[in-house]
């Protein structure tokens, strides 16, 4: 094993312990026996020392998680190093650090190991994060394996093409055949571009979960705060319509609106989220496992009530200004007749008792 290209002080018989090393897709991270933990830990330790430690989002869980790194997968390399496997013939396989990290499901940025240390059990186990975007070949006639490095998401959507398409382009650089023509472009647009006179008022969509109903259940508040930061709109315009259980795994409905009072999205930023989804870019922990967009809808703008419209705001406005006015001066009116009402009124020639005269003082 070479972490950032430095080979691990590790024996090699290690890795052969009890049922030897084991590489199974269906098992989600890489488990390793414990000297072959303890030092793959010290050396990503030793080359993130610019990065903080944090602790794991499950508190029963000693997880090694860091924070402070970027927040895109393909960038990560910026933050973390290789890892490389070299098997005993010289081969070397090559990972980037999504093949031993998971997201932190709670701290934006964040990132943790995703190899463990196999309890007290010498096996080693290699689950599906270590052939994360890695196409595999089992060659059981030969007793071979081998790994092709590639982007899946980008693969899937080439597989895709119409049919008419004869052949697929290499992805990755990593392998080459002479005479292979490129995919040719397909010759309708995706279903999920948008015609210019449509008007996107808000958007409905579903996702399947590989993750079970009743583990997802406590987490679902979480996972609507990570589809809001992937798709790049604000959590209030998220809302979570239903969450059910299908088979194994999970069926989540969602609706989209656009943000303040916009009454509409604009057509680039709706088919940039379904987009996103469709092409499987949003990248969530793996606390939900795997996903995949089954259905989508653009609907239309809700009609407003009419006390929503703008102008009945105006008259409201103006009939309130108006009452307040009135108000007002029916106060101001009501407190000077009662001023005037205070201040004596005797006519001239009454029966009242005569008043009588003073001489005027000297100045």
């Amino acid at each position: 094993m070479h972490v950032a290209g430095k080979k691990l002080d590790i024996n090699p018989e290690v890795f052969d312990g009890k049922r030897g090393t084991i590489l199974d897709s269906g098992t989600t991270y890489a488990y390793l026996p414990k000297a072959a933990f303890v030092a793959f830990k010290k050396a990503i330790i030793n080359e993130v020392h610019d990065l903080e430690r944090i602790p794991g989002p499950d508190p029963n869980y000693n997880d090694i998680c860091f924070s402070g790194a970027v927040s895109e997968v393909s960038e990560l390399s910026k933050s973390f190093p290789s890892f490389d496997m070299v098997f005993g013939n010289g081969q070397k396989y090559s990972m980037s650090p999504e093949n031993y990290l998971f997201k932190h499901s709670k701290v934006r940025g964040a990132y943790c190991l995703g190899v463990f240390q196999n309890g007290n059990d010498p096996t080693t186990l290699l689950g599906g994060i270590i052939v994360r975007n890695t196409l595999v070949t089992y060659d059981r006639e030969h007793l071979k394996v081998g790994f092709w490095k590639t982007n899946c998401s980008e693969l899937w959507d080439r597989l895709n093409v119409a049919s008419n398409s004869t052949a697929l382009p290499p992805l990755g650089g990593e392998f080459t055949a002479a005479g292979m023509p490129p995919a040719s472009a397909p010759d309708v647009e995706p279903s999920h571009v948008i015609s210019g006179d449509t008007l996107v008022g808000y958007i409905l969509f579903d996702i399947s979960l590989s993750i079970n109903y009743s583990d997802l259940k406590p987490h679902v508040s979480e996972l609507t705060s990570f589809i809001a930061e992937e798709l790049d709109v604000n959590i209030s315009q998220v809302h979570l319509l239903n969450v059910t259980a299908a088979g194994n795994g999970s069926l989540v409905s969602f609706s989209i609106y656009p943000e303040g009072s916009a009454e509409y999205f604009s057509n680039t930023t709706a088919t940039h989220i379904i987009s996103r989804l469709a092409e499987h870019t949003v990248q969530l922990p793996d606390t939900f496992g795997s996903y995949n967009l089954v259905d989508w809808k653009f609907q239309p703008p809700l009609e407003r009530s009419w006390w929503q419209q703008p102008y009945f705001v105006v008259v409201m406005g103006i009939v309130v200004i108006l009452m307040l006015a009135l108000s007002a001066y029916g106060i101001w009116f009501t407190w000077r007749r009662r001023q005037e009402a205070a201040i004596p009124y005797r006519p001239v020639g009454s029966d009242s008792a005569p008043v009588l005269e003073h001489e005027l003082q000297p100045l």
